[in-house]
């Protein structure tokens, strides 16, 4: 049994960031009430396409229970209490201003449940101007510089594929959460629990963000080139592409070897990773010629006899198709079109719980009901 299977968690999260968090939770075993607005629910049950059949909602809900409230009702707003006064951890992505109007702030529920972790998840900080303001992944990349990182040398600036500040931010609320309940240990008190998308995307902005601190330099896009690695890119092939990553001066020797570039390393321009990086135009135009005469799989099974790093580029259904991913079971089929990728992470002293499926809105509000709470 899961350490965390008596936890409970009231989770009023909307679209991703606060919905990746419960699930994390659900993940770990505990019992996570997803409070949705009736008849509405998370807007996420609606988005993409028809056939798409709810995949948004579905990779972010897993195992949980859905109740679904009016908070200005009041009898809806007394089983919200009744589950607040009980719960372990309450987490929100709400603009704070609305839940404090309805009665619901911070000051308000630890008067309710002294014991209770509140996670307030924002998009600018709580404590900054821009607090009451409504915000998404996109604008805490843009205004953080993190999409000014990403995107091609001279092209404009790219957000990433993925909504990378939103499930930042949701993981990093989970293991905030995590740390106040182990602080709960010892003072028997909960805490608030506050994190951003912009304070996750300047975090995220690492060695580039610590680089203009200590430099005043502004770094620039690179591509798919590393600002301090070299070489550390993506590459034509003969029949496609091929990414490889040379870690330091040991692996690039076997590198040239595998290649047959061994003159390479006689080249004063090219001995280290600094002078690689200082003469990196020069060596990308010589590995480039070299790359195009060879099939991506001649290339990889060269490079990987001689343990250097390197993959070819897979789209999502060579990388589901492929040893590694295949080998981790991370693909979870629930029947009846219920598929998503499941929790990346194994704890081989507890027993994790089966998946279940995404809940279907207000599925569990009338069990909550006659319970009275949890």
């Amino acid at each position: 049994m899961s350490a965390f299977s008596d936890l409970r968690v009231l989770e009023l999260g909307r679209v991703f960031s606060g919905p990746l968090c419960g699930m994390v939770l659900a993940d770990l075993g505990a019992r996570v009430i997803k409070v949705e607005r009736p008849g509405v629910g998370d807007e996420s049950r609606r988005f993409g396409r028809a056939e798409a059949k709810g995949c948004y909602f579905n990779a972010l809900n897993r195992s949980k229970q859905s109740v679904a409230l009016d908070l200005s009702d009041a009898d809806d707003r007394a089983l919200f209490v009744a589950l607040v006064e009980e719960a372990d951890v309450l987490v929100h992505n709400w603009v704070q201003e609305s839940l404090d109007k309805l009665g619901f702030s911070w000051e308000e529920v630890h008067r309710l449940n002294p014991r209770l972790v509140y996670c307030a998840i924002g998009g600018f900080g709580a404590q900054t101007s821009f607090a009451a303001r409504p915000s998404q992944d996109i604008i805490a990349q843009a205004l953080s510089g993190f999409m000014s990182l990403t995107g091609e040398r001279g092209g404009a600036p790219l957000k990433s594929a993925i909504p990378l500040v939103d499930y930042a931010t949701g993981l990093y609320a989970a293991v905030a959460i995590l740390g106040a309940l182990l602080e709960r240990q010892a003072t028997g008190r909960g805490q608030r629990v506050r994190v951003s998308l912009l304070e996750s995307a300047v975090a995220m902005t690492s060695f580039a963000g610590a680089e203009h601190l200590s430099t005043g330099a502004v770094p620039e896009r690179t591509g798919n080139r590393h600002p301090s690695i070299c070489p550390y890119n993506l590459y034509e092939t003969a029949d496609g592409h091929l990414v490889i990553a040379v870690a330091n001066d040991e692996m690039w020797a076997r590198f040239c070897r595998a290649l047959g570039l061994d003159w390479l390393r006689a080249d004063g321009r090219f001995t280290t990773n600094a002078t690689r990086l200082a003469h990196q135009e020069a060596l990308e135009v010589i590995l480039g010629a070299r790359m195009r005469v060879s099939p991506t799989a001649e290339l990889q099974a060269a490079l990987e006899r001689e343990k250097v790093s390197c993959a070819p580029v897979n789209d999502l259904a060579q990388a589901f198709a492929c040893a590694p991913v295949r080998e981790l079971g991370m693909e979870v089929d629930l029947g009846e079109g219920v598929r998503f990728v499941g929790a990346p992470f194994h704890l081989d002293g507890s027993e994790r719980a089966a998946p279940t499926p995404p809940p279907e809105l207000g599925r569990d509000t009338e069990a909550v009901r006659r319970r009275g709470g949890w």
